[in-house]
């Protein structure tokens, strides 16, 4: 491009406008919003907002736009590599529709991200979030520690002298630059992101040339507007300084330095669990429009509206942690099409589950337009079920600019009357507004809306895996079939006289058929090793022979040490008497409460 094309602010939108094919009426509207809030909300458009930006304020504001999608492509990346474990990376890629995301665009497109100045890395709190160092103080010392020195009545008295002129700046109306002696290198690791945070705060004030008094005037103007889901949005911090937020926040820093070293690190570690549970929003330093010239070219941002349903997809995923999940990998594609592709296994869900994207279910008169005779979400979570699947959670993507009511409630119908035992949650890129009250009462208890879900909204994105964990439940143990090869891992079978009804119960044959693969090895045993079969043999056997008539499990158990080890013990409180003297140690028993069996696993080893 020509030297000249970044002029000033307004030719370097159109630029780069181009380069990145940003639809500015369309698609991207929402980034052209958050561009002109972040310049001048009160300007009557995003042209008259650039015309009077110094370049740098907005390169600085259009960085921020691009932000949740570089969280999305991290994140796609990190699934990525989770992906790798019999795939290679270079040869993974994502199919949407008709269009190819490669491993290869992502890293691309984060390598320049991170070339890019960055001033702070900070945690991305929302609103509510920003005051988190008041309940961390108060939790720590009580209100008259949370107040102590910082009396606005009062001369400052911290003991530092920059943040004493700080703060007298701050009492005027100025926001003078971050105290150096606050910096994070003189606080114990732990405080950095407290630091970070008032100094990114002060940085962005800084930045946008605002006195207070300026700053409350514009914010009264725009009638006290904030952004909930960003403590950093500069009309959240307005908001926030309402109650003198960066003072009381600079002096507190200021009396955290002054106490005992061994107080400090107290509250470090107590700071630092609680910033780790945050995503990453990081602060520009100096940006050139070059770097951002870069980005937009690149073929993951050319993509990023097709990534989103992928990225809901990844925090499916990661909402299962502790699980074993196989992705399905075809011939080094993840297929997210039109047509039904099954995601994923969950293997230690109890029953087991899987993810499908686009899994077709017949439905009768649809009260959604572009429906006829049948729905087709973008995933749903089946767990096997005595007559095959049945679907516990149905999750509609939408990356809507804002709330479509009449969309919104004819999806969580249509998809409610044909998923009649799944909760279903519509999650959109942008707001989804109050609840809709008039749907229908018999699935009002199971429908569910979520948004804005990005990478920066963290308690919509913690709530949204935490409901997909509550449906897939706990892990459980899911033991793989030994074959007939010695030394490994066998479940043996109490099948004596006093197991009769555990073993006739539903629950604990549901288990057997789907927990246990039916070919697994079990050792059936009571005082002796009555049969070493598959488990899908097991009903036959029980039907074919009694049960034993006393319950002594330590021989039995001797004699599989000869051929295995570990071994899995399943009995109740008499055979597991019986086993005292052998190394056991207990282990999660997958059928909860409804029975009164044991789970143990025994070493070769006597005690």
């Amino acid at each position: 491009m020509a030297s000249d094309i970044y002029r000033d602010s307004l030719s370097a939108w159109n630029a780069l406008s181009r380069v990145g094919g940003l639809e500015t009426d369309g698609r991207d509207e929402d980034l052209v919003e958050i561009i002109h809030k972040q310049l001048d909300a009160t300007a009557l458009n995003l042209e008259s907002a650039l015309a009077n930006a110094p370049i740098a304020q907005f390169l600085s504001a259009l960085f921020f736009s691009i932000q949740p999608f570089a969280s999305m492509f991290r994140d796609i990346l990190l699934f990525f590599e989770k992906s790798n474990a019999v795939e290679g990376q270079s040869q993974l890629r994502i199919s949407v529709g008709d269009e190819f995301l490669e491993f290869r665009h992502f890293e691309e497109f984060l390598e320049s991200w991170s070339k890019i100045d960055v001033l702070l890395d900070v945690p991305a709190l929302d609103r509510a979030d920003a005051f988190i160092l008041n309940t961390l103080r108060i939790d720590f010392g009580g209100y008259e520690f949370l107040k102590n020195a910082l009396e606005r009545e009062k001369p400052p008295n911290t003991g530092f002298p920059d943040v004493d002129d700080w703060l007298r700046e701050y009492d005027v109306g100025r926001y003078a630059p971050f105290p150096s002696s606050l910096l994070s290198e003189h606080f114990p690791k732990g405080l950095s992101d407290a630091v970070s945070l008032v100094q990114a705060a002060i940085s962005i004030i800084r930045q946008r040339g605002l006195t207070r008094s300026k700053m409350m005037k514009e914010h009264r103007d725009r009638s006290y507007a904030s952004v909930a889901e960003e403590a950093l949005h500069p009309w959240t911090i307005a908001q926030n300084e309402t109650d003198y937020w960066l003072r009381s926040h600079v002096g507190f820093l200021a009396n955290i330095l002054k106490l005992p070293e061994e107080e400090q690190q107290r509250f470090a570690s107590v700071a630092s669990v609680r910033f780790a549970q945050f995503p990453r929003l990081s602060i520009p330093g100096t940006i050139e429009a070059r770097d951002l010239e870069r980005l937009l070219s690149l073929p993951a941002w050319k993509q990023r509206y097709e990534t989103y349903g992928v990225w809901i997809a990844t925090q499916i995923i990661r909402a299962l942690e502790g699980h074993d999940v196989a992705v399905n990998i075809d011939n080094g594609e993840l297929k997210f099409a039109f047509a039904e592709a099954r995601i994923a296994d969950v293997k230690t869900s109890m029953p087991e589950s899987c993810i499908y994207a686009e899994k077709r279910v017949p439905i009768v008169d649809p009260v959604g337009k572009s429906r006829k005779n049948a729905v087709q979400p973008d995933f749903s979570l089946w767990k096997k079920g005595t007559n095959g699947e049945d679907c516990v959670l149905v999750v509609e993507v939408k990356h809507y600019k804002k709330r479509s009511r009449r969309n919104f409630r004819d999806v969580l119908i249509d998809y409610s009357r044909a998923h009649p035992q799944a909760h279903v949650v519509l999650v959109n890129y942008g707001p989804v507004g109050e609840k809709i009250s008039d749907l229908p009462i018999e699935i009002q208890n199971r429908c569910e809306m979520i948004g804005p879900l990005t990478p920066e909204t963290h308690k919509a994105l913690t709530n949204f895996q935490e409901m997909v964990s509550d449906k897939v439940g706990e892990p459980v143990l899911k033991w793989q079939s030994t074959g007939p090869a010695p030394a490994h891992e066998i479940v043996a079978l109490d099948v004596s006289l006093s197991m009769s009804s555990i073993l006739a119960s539903s629950e604990f044959r549901y288990f057997l058929s789907s927990t246990l693969e039916a070919d697994a090895t079990i050792a059936l045993i009571d005082q002796d090793v009555r049969a070493i079969c598959r488990a899908s043999e097991f009903n036959r056997w029980v039907s074919e022979n009694e049960l034993g008539q006393s319950t002594s499990l330590a021989a039995p158990v001797e004699e599989l040490f000869s051929r295995y080890s570990p071994i899995i013990v399943i009995t109740d409180e008499d055979g597991l008497r019986s086993l005292e003297n052998l190394n056991s140690e207990s282990i999660l028993n997958p059928l909860g409460d409804a029975r009164n069996v044991i789970f143990v696993r025994l070493n070769r080893q006597i005690q």
